[in-house]
């Protein structure tokens, strides 16, 4: 049972009002959609959902996948890998309804893959920080796949990486994410799954990335 405190909090974030950046949708039988807001100077994405569940054997009657997501951006932040920061999450039943809101930073001075290659940033790069940037995706992933963690909604749109000062990569969107017990079964979901729609990344990078990933 939440206190009034968390109650009034949790009303105060679910009261903001932005900019769609993924329009309310019918998903697992609930809504779920993500708006872009203004607050103290940065820039923060909220993703909120009603009664979109999921259920397991621990949770036979459904819990929201924000849940799910905090639980694996949390796990992953701890093992090193750069992944959106939590400013707020929390999920509430109100009046017998689940409510979820999960509120992140902008991850300021990243761009989504896709969005780099077709801007044509790797053009401008120097070979060696191009190989560095591949090499940051390679450890993003390995660094992932060492806790067992599939990402398992792995698409070019949900890698980011920063090109310019220090090279870096990270993942969004792990709503999805499962923990698999042998481990190569996650390398082998997140790679064939990027693989089947890799454009605009060129094959020849990818081969490079998997490289650096095998050597590591």
């Amino acid at each position: 049972m939440a206190s009034r405190a968390e109650l009034e909090e949790f009303q105060r974030w679910w009261a903001t009002e932005g900019d769609w950046v993924e329009e309310p949708n019918e998903r697992r039988k609930g809504m779920s959609g993500v708006q872009r807001i203004e607050r103290d100077g940065k820039t923060l994405y909220v993703k909120r959902q009603v009664m979109h569940l999921f259920h397991s054997l621990r949770y036979p009657f459904g819990r929201p996948t924000i849940v799910r997501e905090i639980q694996v951006i949390n796990e992953l932040s701890a093992a090193g890998v750069i992944v959106p920061k939590i400013v707020y999450g929390k999920a509430l039943q109100i009046n017998g309804e689940w409510r979820a809101l999960l509120v992140t930073e902008d991850m300021k001075d990243f761009v989504c893959i896709g969005d780099w290659y077709t801007q044509k940033q790797n053009q401008a790069c120097e070979p060696e920080v191009m190989n560095e940037l591949l090499k940051q995706i390679a450890i993003a992933f390995k660094k992932m796949h060492s806790v067992n963690r599939q990402h398992g909604c792995c698409y070019v749109r949900h890698i980011y990486v920063k090109s310019h000062g220090d090279v870096q990569a990270g993942f969004l969107d792990l709503e999805k994410s499962r923990r698999r017990w042998v481990r190569e079964k996650a390398v082998r979901h997140d790679f064939k799954q990027l693989e089947k729609y890799l454009e605009p990344i060129p094959p020849e990078d990818w081969q490079r990335v998997k490289e650096h990933y095998y050597s590591l």
